[in-house]
């Protein structure tokens, strides 16, 4: 019998909403292979109560809930999910594709002597990966040459509806005994304030691109996005223009995004956008270069200049949640 185990990650107490969903893919794929059982971990402080009705299928999650795994510490998590996989017997270890587990899944790969694997955009029995490369020209397979395997799940990728939330249980684990090695000081600590959702979890999204023409030309992009409830995203040309963190960055260079309603406001739609956005539900274009590549990948396009269009889309905006 297989068992998977699922990386739970949280910030400030709260898991993510990514962690949440490659949980989901991951009951998934336990039910068509049907000889497999589900297990998470979570590291951290957090109020288990949050995760009532958001996670699919049954399973149990071991929690280590010491202060001291409050915020992420590479050696720490690193031990703490090695030792869980290692004594609860499992054979593979999911994570959803963050900055987070980037960091850690090469470490627990050489600590487990594990294959690696990511950007795994299917499940679906098979141990392999299957992925588009050099931009999305081509797809290509991956096969993992050992055992035990470690997988980064695209978030990219679909998540699976469940009808019903699961049975889980939760299981303590005992506070570790950190050695020397495992005592990183904490030199500074920057917690983000309250804003917009993160851009690789949105659930809309409206980027901006070389077209904005300025840092302050984002303001209509901001507002935009406020108004819906979504998070702000940018070409790789913005975010090199300074006008732009590299956190908003979609793209080959930046984050994969799958929102329900993608914006692309002033975005010529290069090959190395489009492979960020390759998953994203419906894809609305403004540009005024009717030729541009966004219009091929877009649902709905309108050519016309974003600095006269976003501000009359945004009046719509209003109008229409005034009367709801």
């Amino acid at each position: 019998m297989k068992k998977f185990l699922v990386f739970l990650e949280q910030r400030e107490g709260i898991v993510k909403q990514s962690s949440l969903s490659a949980w989901n893919r991951v009951q998934e794929l336990a039910a068509l292979d049907g000889n497999s059982v589900v297990a998470g971990i979570l590291a951290g402080p957090v109020d288990t109560g949050q995760l009532d009705g958001a996670m699919a299928g049954d399973g149990v999650i071991y929690h280590a809930g010491e202060d001291g795994l409050g915020v992420y510490n590479q050696e720490r998590y690193t031990r703490v999910v090695a030792d869980t996989f290692t004594r609860e017997a499992c054979t593979d270890l999911f994570f959803a594709d963050t900055v987070m587990a980037r960091d850690m899944a090469p470490r627990l790969s050489v600590r487990i002597q594990a294959s690696l694997l990511s950007g795994r955009t299917t499940l679906d029995g098979d141990d392999g990966v299957s992925r588009r490369v050099y931009s999305g020209s081509f797809q290509a397979s991956f096969v993992p040459t050992r055992q035990p395997r470690i997988y980064i799940l695209s978030s990219s990728a679909p998540v699976p509806a469940f009808p019903d939330g699961g049975r889980i249980n939760f299981i303590d684990i005992e506070p570790q005994q950190w050695t020397v090695e495992d005592l990183f000081p904490m030199v500074r600590r920057i917690i983000m304030g309250e804003g917009p959702p993160d851009v690789a979890e949105a659930r809309i999204v409206v980027a901006g691109g070389r077209g904005m023409g300025s840092a302050e030309g984002f303001a209509l992009i901001e507002q935009l996005a406020s108004l819906l409830g979504g998070a702000v995203g940018a070409s790789r040309t913005a975010v090199d223009s300074g006008w732009r963190s590299h956190a908003e960055q979609i793209g080959q260079t930046g984050k994969t995004v799958a929102p329900a309603l993608y914006f692309a406001c002033g975005i010529s739609g290069a090959v190395q956008h489009l492979a960020g956005i390759g998953s994203a539900g419906v894809v609305v274009a403004i540009n005024s270069d009717r030729g541009a590549p966004i219009f091929d990948a877009a649902d709905y396009g309108l050519v016309g200049d974003v600095h006269i269009v976003l501000p009359k889309l945004i009046d719509l905006v209003k109008e229409f949640l005034k009367k709801q």
